[in-house]
């Protein structure tokens, strides 16, 4: 390995490491949680899904029939 790139590859290596501890760490945290208000908040995020769901549909369907408009009427011969 070059001498230049050495010092990159090992901050590399550490910054990798810590960020995969943190992640293994919270994960950890994360599982000893109760629950009890687990359900409210994936119920927010079901709305929250929902309403983007339904946002996103409204939003191509008027670019669709914008550009469905836009399109002449074929003529005849």
């Amino acid at each position: 390995m070059n001498e230049q790139l050495l010092p990159l590859a090992v901050w590399v290596q550490v910054a990798y490491g810590d960020v995969r501890s943190r992640a293994l760490h919270a994960w950890d945290a994360r599982h000893e949680e109760d629950g009890v208000d687990e359900a409210v908040t994936k119920m927010i995020w079901l709305a929250v899904g929902i309403v983007v769901a339904i946002a996103a549909t409204s939003f191509f369907m008027a670019k669709f029939n914008q550009a469905k408009s836009n399109v002449p009427d074929p003529i005849a011969p």
